[in-house]
Formats: structure tokens, C-alpha cells, sequence
């Protein structure tokens, strides 16, 4: 997808197709997670295939592989838009937070939004810290959110996530 996404930058628009055709799928589902709400998703969706668009020429292959790089897009385009879309926090009770994570478990290896490598490190992660970093990233909950559910000062959940990317950085 790599080579794709270099046409794009290089305005392609058979290529942009593709690009849309093979990763939009994923970027949307990102979108719809973190919003929760299906129009504010597809706003969402189109605002970063948008940026992909016009972005491309910023994608380093050496950096990483070229959906990686689409993900970090749509994911700063929903995370920009999510203070502005909650006016009180998230309602967490137990066994929500219990059925997402015993979801993401069950997804698919070809999940590229839960790689193999995240999901064997998620594995080896405290309880807290893989509740943390779960919850944070891959549903865009905020600290204060992530406090409040885990009734912990927001410096303890900062250093869970803290200490969670750091150890998953060696596996």
C-alpha cells in the first residue's frame, strides 16, 4: 500500500481509489469506535481521507508501513473532534469495559488496527495497564475519563499508559 499511497502524493486519483478501497474499511471502523455515533464517523471518515488526500507526500516509509501512518491521520481527526462532541464523560461500568477488551481478544490477526505485536504485548500487560491503554487508544477515552472509571488520580492512569508503551517498546 506503500507504493499507493506515494502515486497519491503524487496525485493519482486511481490510486486514491485504492487507497480508499483497501483501507477505508479500517479508517471507518476506527471512526465509528472512538465517535460512537455513525454521522459523526462519516464526517470523520471523509475529513481524513481528505487529509490522506492532500497529506500524502508527509508518508515516510521508514517511519512505518503506509496504513499505520492512515491511521494516525483518522485517529488525530476523531480525537480532534471529541472534545468538542462530550460534555460529560464516558459511562464505563465493568462489564463493558470487561466485553471490549474480551472483543478486541477475539478480532481477527488481520486486524491491522490490533497487530499481532500489540496484541502479545497487551497479553504480558497488569490488568490496569492493558485496561488503560485499550480504553485510551483504541476507544479515545481521555485521562480524566480513564480516572474516573478506575477511580484513580489521572497521574496514576497517566503512568500506567506511561509504563505500558514503554515496556510494549521491547517486545
Amino acid at each position: 500500500m506503500g507504493q499507493l499511497l506515494r502515486s497519491v502524493a503524487q496525485g493519482d486519483r486511481a490510486a486514491f481509489r485504492a487507497v480508499y478501497e483497501q483501507a477505508g474499511p479500517t479508517l471507518f471502523g476506527i471512526c465509528s469506535r472512538i465517535l460512537r455515533d455513525r454521522a459523526a464517523a462519516e464526517d470523520a471518515f471523509q475529513e481524513a481521507m481528505l487529509r490522506i488526500w492532500q497529506k500524502s507526500y508527509l508518508y515516510d516509509p521508514a517511519k512505518g508501513a503506509a496504513l499505520n501512518w492512515m491511521v494516525t491521520v483518522a485517529r488525530r481527526v476523531v480525537l480532534d473532534r471529541l472534545p468538542a462532541r462530550r460534555s460529560s464523560p464516558v459511562a464505563l461500568t465493568d462489564e463493558s469495559v470487561a466485553s471490549a477488551i474480551d472483543a478486541l481478544s477475539r478480532q481477527s490477526p488481520g486486524d491491522p488496527s490490533l497487530a499481532p505485536d500489540l496484541r502479545k504485548c497487551l497479553g504480558l500487560l497488569e490488568q490496569n495497564y492493558r485496561q488503560s491503554v485499550l480504553l485510551a487508544y483504541y476507544y479515545g477515552l481521555s485521562y480524566e475519563e480513564l480516572a474516573a472509571h478506575s477511580a484513580v488520580p489521572v497521574g496514576t492512569v497517566k503512568t500506567w499508559i506511561h509504563r505500558a508503551v514503554e515496556s510494549c517498546s521491547y517486545v
